[in-house]
């Protein structure tokens, strides 16, 4: 072999070679660096900046973000001292050397938090590298997703509706947003936005379902406040929605259009009495 041949060859594999060195080094520089003895699992745990490691990767930083990522996860289970925020670090970034791997951001924000003590951390989390890749519906969802399992439901609402703004966003997301208003107690909201949509769905069974969920908000609407009339006029509330039929309040109890039936809810505190749905 020419000894041109062989340097054409060397040059070819210079970029490997270097990746290869890469790896090793990151997988030795990011774990442990020391324990404290044997059978201790506390030891220090260290990652390279995400500057210093775009700085190094180069062409390779969507390889070397996968790494990181998976070093996440291997270290998801180990007992690292201030848990969140580092895993966080980790994820974080394995994002900001590759903002299209969607993995780093669920791990992040999806499955590091493990009680409801994490979850403002999770959330913030995925708001500030939510900006590295603004058009992805995944990351305001599971934002909203975090607000939901933590009973903010007018939060959760919000960030769905961001979320289905987004390309490639699932149809679900644009009426479960209503149902999320309404548990927060808000179902004007809810009305408000389903009446927003009516001009943008074309679909004939999404049209009309909206329809129908309109309808029941209204009923809703229209028993809570003459629920609240009833407690205004004669000092106490009714002890079921026939009452207000019986005081002349209204005519008749609507019909439920999903078929369920309408009840007064009176097992929370007196200022949580709401008229609600058998539908929920």
């Amino acid at each position: 072999m020419s000894s041109l041949s062989a340097r054409k060859i060397r040059f070819a594999f210079a970029p490997v070679v270097w990746a290869l060195a890469l790896m090793g080094g990151l997988l030795f520089f990011s774990g442990p660096v020391s324990r404290s003895g044997a059978g201790d699992a506390r030891g220090i745990y260290f990652l390279p900046s995400a500057g210093y490691l775009r700085m190094v990767t180069g062409s390779f930083r969507p390889f070397f973000a996968n790494l990181v990522c998976i070093k996440g996860v291997l270290e998801l289970t180990d007992p690292v001292p201030d848990r969140q925020t580092y895993l966080l670090k980790v994820f974080k970034t394995a994002i900001e050397l590759d903002p299209r791997l969607l993995s780093a951001y669920f791990l992040g924000g999806m499955v590091v938090p493990v009680n409801s003590k994490d979850m403002p951390g999770a959330i913030n989390f995925l708001e500030e590298v939510r900006e590295l890749n603004p058009r992805a519906w995944q990351i305001p969802y599971w934002i909203g997703f975090n607000y939901l399992q933590i009973g903010q439901h007018e939060k959760a609402a919000q960030y769905y509706q961001k979320a289905a703004a987004l390309p490639g966003a699932p149809q679900y997301l644009v009426t479960n947003q209503a149902m999320l208003y309404y548990r927060a107690n808000k179902p004007e909201g809810a009305l408000m936005y389903l009446e927003g949509l009516l001009d943008s769905i074309k679909d004939p069974r999404s049209l009309e379902l909206i329809k129908r969920k309109i309808t029941w908000l209204k009923d809703l609407i229209t028993l809570d406040a003459k629920t609240r009339e009833f407690k205004a006029r004669f000092g106490s509330w009714p002890d079921a929605l026939d009452d207000l039929v019986n005081r002349g309040l209204i005519a008749e109890i609507p019909q439920d259009p999903f078929g369920h039936g309408y009840f007064l809810d009176k097992r929370g505190a007196e200022a949580d009495i709401r008229v609600r749905s058998k539908f929920e």
